[in-house]
């Protein structure tokens, strides 16, 4: 391969793992304001699990996602899986 190509593939995969990198730094943030809001669902009695919230939320993130020339299936997939993993952190890390 061209040695130019070669440096420019190599700089394309850094800027991806830098990408990546942010991406698991704010999954990260996230899981934190997850378990504060747990805590707080906790002291008010609120349940954990709310549906108005989750489908708003979903609704947002795929017009954002659209709005930026995302798939809005890939988007929903990505953050029911986020959704899911927050709903599953509440119950057992934070109660």
């Amino acid at each position: 391969m061209d040695q130019k190509l070669q440096k420019k593939l190599e700089r394309i995969r850094l800027g991806i793992d830098g990408v990546d990198d942010e991406i698991v730094r704010q999954l990260a943030k996230r899981k934190e304001l997850v378990l504060e809001l747990a805590r707080v669902k906790k002291v008010v009695k609120l349940p954990i699990y709310d549906r108005k919230r989750e489908e708003a939320l979903l609704a947002r993130v795929k017009a954002w996602g659209a709005r930026h020339d995302l798939d809005a299936e890939f988007v929903e997939v990505v953050f029911r899986l986020i959704v899911m993993n927050s709903k599953e952190v509440q119950y057992h890390e934070a109660l």
